[in-house]
């Protein structure tokens, strides 16, 4: 059924193929297409598997003693004259290397080679030395695009054509490589004009809140940046692409020896195939790599099956995999036994296995999205079909390499760890070393580590798991005995029994004085009718009371028998995770692995760990503290473990590379206790890391963080000492800790006293006022009890017992209010017995008293007002060339503009004009369309004139 469902997917996935259009006619006129269109014709066309061979040998990467390829079986006659030519034509590739000792500058190397190549035509046009000549530019336009000179990739493309040579089919393939490379090197903001464009259509408030999402987003990566500027990208690339590959058609078609059409189809498919390949490197959607396909009518081969399933995500997957099943590609890398073969067939199980986890990437690792159990289900669906299939289709076949074998398991291992799926991860690992190759002896099997490594992976998948906890759950959960027997719970429930009791007498009191006054035989003096209706009173005022004490009281037992379930959930799923992460070090124990020594194992792990709270960081809300003990508690026993083997010798702290990675570990664990939010932990950590290490110096990262764990908690005091330690160092601080540390000053500054942090507000809190209330509620019954106490003086010595009774009650039930209920649990759990580090007790130093020391020596000259802001920003740009993102700028400028503080506003503007790039596209532009509402002013008017 499953099968059946991906068919019918992939059916609609795909358009029909058009007919093909004459030789050198341009492309027809790209349409959007649906994927309710049929596949079949395009596939049914594939080709059958061609000895790719000399393709490999093309594709492999330029190395610095390149050497241009010499004839199997040159002519006696010219076979001298060949060497020459090859070794004046490797002279000529050795220049171009930046690293080569006889580089020559783009413009005189393109000289240089036009120079040669005229002079060799002058002394022999023969076939043979042609040939090499081709291959040589080839290779010269390999090393400019590795090296990221696409310019002179071009220009050499062009100046072989000028001479009459032909590009191969290798080097257009590069050139189309180099449009992606060319357009990833250009400037990395948006220019104004662009933005302008992009924004065109926008009005009113939204306009605002595009250009401030472009703003914050402008410093980011390509892939991270808004969607409108992403879809820009994409159109620029397709139009650079499909430039190329018609210029591809254009030289082919003037080549009189090469036709590019046979039997109305295109021969040779390596050039789209690698405009394929861009595309799916770059996210161009799954759509739009099938319209270049059909509007080129491309020749489907086993290379562009490697294509569209790198480019593939969801249901795409399964639905170009089981057209490639269905071909015969598949039944001939089977039969195949040249290298070739095994190699496409690594490729279609990486790129299947990539998009995999790039589809898991995309939909669960966004901090703002929202995770759903069917997505879930649906990728591990993906992901189970497709490992099915592909174990299947290419059970028989054998792997060229180790290497192929290795890293097809580890994409395998790594896919399904990125889906949650604990029992695919074991299985992988067990069928790799089942299989793996034995050495050259025989006797043992060859393994890697990153398979293992990769398998690690699943850790936080745990609290995604946790994330999707609904209170249907915990209120499921809560029923269990565990909970009910929980002493938090049964201490909650002894009081709330106590209180209901004393409600319930109150409540039967006011039912007899009621029964008694309204009695039809009642003959009631007027004594003992004042006397009732006092007791009355008594009890009205016990019901009021109790009544809130008993609503108070069963809150809390709820939250508590909640929050104890929830705990138990966490606990339960991370021991889950934690069985799966022991599962994986015995294997890699079995496999010879020293795993108590293996820095790389460590780092994995706790990368994880790391991975785990920033996943988390802005959607477990109020559950993440809960969650936090239990992850500290395994980052504490990850560093005693890392310290321990220091301490005894097996780690030597004095060996670069060691160190190295000792600081990388140590990296990820305070960014971990960072991200969540655990302050005293991470200065333990730190301290540790400096005694291991014998310095108090950190890495650049390890500030960052520190920096942004000061200034969530407004001490930007701390944040700029931080800032100050790295300048003592010698370290540049990043544009992000300058970033923080501005937006820190300006929350301090604008927040209220009302607006302070308080926790008064949580339920916890909240609900410790209630003594507060039951006092007044005290005050109130001893006002009734003076009145009633003139006619009842008899009952005097009751009174005062129920009023000390009373007193003791509202003790007790305000010394068990007052605990936080997620302490007591905590401690129940005893999560906070493995927060310790061996060797802490050595230091006297508190953390508290370490980051006061600290603040009190290098941080008194944090900026305080906005001028010092603004000097802050300059400063940090005259030391170290640190510029200011636009999202540090704009919200100092917007509050200078509110504040009409123009004098400094235009200090701050020539100090950002005097920057190399420091007022950026973005916010240039955000301040033209701000200025133009303070009375049509434009930049120019807040220029300095020249006099």
């Amino acid at each position: 059924m499953l099968r059946q469902r991906y068919m019918s997917i992939v059916t609609r996935a795909l358009p029909g193929l058009r007919p093909s259009r004459p030789r050198g006619a341009p492309p027809p006129p790209l349409q959007l297409l649906h994927h309710d269109q049929a596949v079949r014709m395009l596939f049914c066309r594939c080709p059958l598997l061609q000895d790719s061979a000399s393709r490999s040998a093309e594709q492999e990467s330029v190395s610095n003693d390149i050497s241009v390829p010499k004839s199997s079986s040159p002519p006696p006659s010219i076979s001298d004259q060949r060497e020459t030519v090859v070794a004046r034509l490797k002279t000529q590739c050795n220049a171009l290397y930046e690293d080569n000792e006889a580089f020559v500058a783009p413009q005189q190397a393109l000289s240089r080679w036009f120079q040669a190549v005229a002079a060799l035509q002058s002394q022999s046009k023969s076939l043979e030395v042609n040939q090499e000549v081709e291959r040589a530019y080839e290779s010269a336009v390999a090393i400019a695009s590795k090296q990221r000179q696409v310019e002179l990739a071009s220009q050499l493309t062009q100046q072989m054509q000028q001479l009459g040579y032909r590009p191969t089919e290798r080097t257009h393939e590069m050139l189309v490589r180099n449009v992606a490379l060319k357009l990833r090197r250009g400037p990395h903001e948006t220019s104004v004009g662009d933005l302008r464009e992009l924004l065109k259509d926008v009005r009113g408030d939204m306009w605002e809140r595009e250009i401030m999402s472009i703003v914050e987003r402008e410093a980011r990566p390509l892939q991270l940046k808004t969607e409108r500027e992403f879809a820009l990208f994409h159109e620029r690339l397709i139009r650079g692409v499909e430039a190329q590959l018609n210029e591809y058609e254009r030289t082919a078609e003037r080549d009189e020896d090469q036709k590019i059409e046979c039997k109305g189809q295109v021969s040779s498919s390596g050039p789209y195939n690698e405009a394929l390949r861009v595309y799916a490197d770059n996210g161009v959607k799954f759509n739009r790599m099938l319209q270049l396909m059909v509007a080129r009518s491309i020749a489907v081969d086993i290379e562009t099956y490697g294509a569209l399933l790198l480019g593939a995500r969801w249901n795409a997957i399964p639905a170009t995999l089981s057209q490639l099943l269905q071909s015969k590609l598949v039944e001939e890398l089977t039969v195949s036994t040249c290298a070739s073969a095994s190699e496409h067939v690594r490729v279609l199980w990486v790129n299947a296995m990539k998009a995999i986890v790039y589809s898991s990437t995309e939909r669960f690792n966004s901090l703002s999205a929202s995770v759903y159990k069917r997505d879930i289900d649906q990728l591990r669906k993906v992901f189970m079909f497709v490992d099915k299939q592909l174990s299947s289709a290419f059970a028989t076949v054998q792997f060229a390499t180790t290497m192929q074998y290795d890293e097809v398991y580890t994409m395998r291992a790594k896919a399904a760890a990125a889906c949650g799926l604990i029992a695919p991860v074991k299985r992988i690992l067990d069928e790799y070393v089942q299989h793996a190759p034995f050495n050259e002896d025989g006797k043992k099997r060859v393994l890697s580590k990153e398979p293992f490594l990769m398998a690690l992976e699943i850790f936080p998948w745990s609290l995604i798991e946790v994330l999707m906890l609904s209170r249907q759950d915990a209120l499921a959960r809560a029923e269990s005995h565990d909970v009910a027997t929980s002493p938090r719970v049964l201490e909650m429930r002894h009081m709330y029994d106590r209180v209901m009791h004393k409600l319930d007498t109150a409540r039967t009191t006011i039912d007899e004085i009621e029964q008694q006054v309204n009695a039809d035989d009642a003959e009631l003096s007027d004594d003992e009718l004042r006397r009732l209706l006092g007791w009355q009173n008594l009890a009205n005022e016990t019901v009021g009371r109790e009544s809130q004490r008993a609503t108070t009281l069963e809150r809390r037992l709820n939250n508590a028998r909640v929050l104890k379930a929830n705990q138990l959930l966490i606990k339960e799923h991370l021991e889950r995770a934690d069985r799966t992460v022991a599962f994986v070090l015995d294997k890699l124990l079995e496999a010879g692995f020293n795993v108590g020594t293996d820095l790389d194992v460590s780092i994995k792990l706790m990368e994880q760990y790391m991975n785990s709270a920033r996943r988390l960081d802005k959607r477990l809300a109020q559950r993440q503290k809960h969650v936090s003990p239990h992850m500290m508690r395994r980052v504490f026993s990850q560093v005693n473990l890392v310290s321990s083997a220091v301490r005894s010798g097996g780690l030597d702290v004095q060996d670069a590379e060691t160190r190295e990675k000792l600081v990388k570990f140590f990296e990820y664990a305070v960014c971990t206790a960072v991200r969540f939010w655990c302050e005293e932990e991470t200065e333990a950590l730190v301290r540790q890391q400096q005694r291991l290490l014998g310095t108090s110096q950190l890495a650049p990262r390890e500030y960052d963080q520190l920096i942004f764990q000061s200034v969530t908690n407004l001490d930007v005091h701390r944040a700029h000492s931080l800032l100050q330690e790295m300048h003592n160092a010698g370290m540049k601080p990043s544009s992000e800790a300058i970033h923080r540390i501005a937006l820190g000053l300006l929350h301090r500054r604008n927040v209220s006293s009302n607006d302070e942090f308080d926790m008064s507000g949580t339920e916890e809190d909240g609900e410790d006022d209630t003594g507060m209330q039951d006092e007044v509620d005290e005050n109130r019954a001893d006002e009734v009890d003076a009145v009633i106490q003139e006619n009842v003086d008899e009952e005097i010595s009751g009174k005062d017992i129920a009023a000390t009774t009373e007193a003791a009650l509202d003790s007790e039930l305000s010394d068990l209010l007052n605990v936080s209920d997620r302490d007591a649990i905590e401690n129940e759990l005893e999560l906070r017995e493995g927060l310790k580090l061996d060797g802490d007790d050595a230091d006297n130093l508190s953390p508290e008293s370490a980051a006061t020391a600290r603040t009190l020596l290098l941080g008194s000259d944090a900026p305080v007002t906005i001028e010092d802001l603004v000097g802050f920003l300059q400063d940090w740009y005259n030391l170290y060339g640190v510029k200011p993102f636009g999202k540090t700028v704009v919200p100092v400028m917007a509050q200078l503009l509110d504040t009409s503080n123009f004098s400094e506003f235009r200090r701050l503007l020539q100090i950002l004009e005097s920057m190399d790039g420091g007022l950026t596209p973005a916010t240039e532009l955000w301040l033209e369309k701000r200025l133009s509402q303070l009375g049509g002013k434009t930049l120019d008017d807040f220029r300095l004139k020249n006099k």
